[in-house]
């Protein structure tokens, strides 16, 4: 039992203590969200505080320094209020709560101060600061030293007052200070459990949908990026690099006699080819583009390069050297078309333009094809000029 209690409370003395770095980071940006939420529901309810109080003592005459002083009090909610959803440090945060909580605690104790009495209003008041530690989604460290410093406040300055107070209302305001406090806590230290769990819980549910997506994005069997990808990351890709003033280019690459392949050595030959296209291409691209399964034996290939054909040489390159040795073929050798459109910086097109001018560069490729095995037939066209409609772009040779 007592083992669990000390397990809890070192699990909720931080709210983004977490052993895994990658979910501290996460709790750090929902924690911070929390507090400043926690942050501004605090300062509206001891606005709302405030304003009663201000009423109450206008209404029977109690002073204007009681008005003067809640109306500074409730100045102060509103300026916490507006400040607290520019706040981005949840450090940041917890001192300015925990600031809003002691300077209200300072001014109860000056008012009681000022009359020589502890009113029902006062505890009333201290009562519900204590209550109110719980809004903010602090963690047992922080909750216990605010309710300390207010305790302590309040504790040094009733007990060491000149005019003293009675003895009587000193105990009793001991009494519901403690009572509130542990009480706060305990929320305190449940509200960061909870939190806790429910960060975790959120944590791995967001990690499991975005490894879902990553898989839904992938062709399974050569690891490329499938047509959906595509879809969704062309204009991206191409809009950032065409920002940086870059050139981008789009190929379609497709291998020629694959079917033949596929039949006369089988599916599991055919599917090792795949893999080494892919692998090669993907190897050279690095992280200045992207290639994708299209179905079947043909692939797109996005990127950007200073020579983009010497890039595609170099994944060809890379791919017969992985593909098994041309005897396994009984005697077919690999031939691959390729049609590849480049896209200048100042031209605006669609996933839809680049896929239909590269694969009419690349049925030219097909259309030259030589007899010779093992010929790489490559075309590659440059979009025309940008004045032209999207809908009318055409290749050029």
């Amino acid at each position: 039992m007592y083992k669990q209690l000390f397990s809890e409370i070192r699990d909720t003395w931080s709210v983004t203590g977490f052993a895994a770095e990658e979910v501290a980071m996460y709790a750090q940006k929902l924690t911070v969200q929390d507090a400043r939420q926690g942050l501004l529901i605090l300062s509206i309810l001891l606005l709302g505080l405030f304003g009663i109080e201000i009423g109450f003592h206008a209404h029977f005459g109690l002073g204007r320094m009681h008005i003067y002083t809640l109306s500074l009090l409730a100045l102060l909610c509103i300026h916490v209020a507006v400040s607290s959803r520019a706040l981005r440090d949840i450090k940041s945060i917890y001192l300015l709560g925990a600031t809003l909580l002691m300077i209200s605690g300072t001014a109860f104790v000056l008012l009681a101060h000022q009359t020589a009495t502890l009113s029902m209003a006062l505890f009333a008041s201290v009562t519900l600061l204590f209550m109110v530690i719980p809004l903010v989604p602090w963690g047992l460290r922080e909750g216990l030293i605010v309710a300390t410093l207010i305790y302590g406040t309040f504790t040094v300055s009733t007990w060491s007052a000149p005019t003293g107070f009675d003895r009587a209302a000193l105990w009793a305001l001991q009494f519901i200070m403690l009572s509130a406090g542990l009480v706060s806590l305990v929320l305190v230290m449940r509200n960061a459990f909870v939190r806790k769990a429910d960060i975790s819980t959120r944590f791995d549910l967001e990690k499991a949908h975005h490894q879902m997506m990553h898989l839904s994005h992938k062709d399974p069997l050569t690891g490329a990026w499938n047509r959906r990808y595509l879809k969704i990351a062309f204009g991206n890709k191409v809009a950032a690099w065409q920002a940086g003033d870059k050139k981008c280019h789009f190929a379609l690459l497709d291998i020629d006699n694959f079917k033949p392949i596929n039949d006369g050595c089988g599916h599991d030959y055919g599917d090792t080819v795949l893999r080494c296209v892919a692998d090669g291409f993907k190897k050279v691209v690095g992280n200045e583009g992207f290639l994708v399964r299209m179905g079947g034996d043909e692939f797109a290939l996005l990127f950007v390069a200073e020579d983009p054909v010497g890039l595609i040489e170099s994944g060809l390159a890379q791919a017969w050297k992985c593909s098994p040795p041309p005897q396994e073929f009984n005697g077919l050798m690999l031939e691959m078309s390729i049609g590849m459109v480049s896209i200048p910086p100042d031209i605006k097109v669609t996933q839809i333009n680049a896929y239909r001018e590269a694969d009419r560069a690349l049925y030219e490729a097909k259309d030259r094809k030589s007899d010779y095995r093992g010929r790489v037939n490559l075309v590659n066209r440059t979009l025309p000029d940008p004045a032209l409609p999207e809908d009318t772009l055409t290749g050029q040779s």
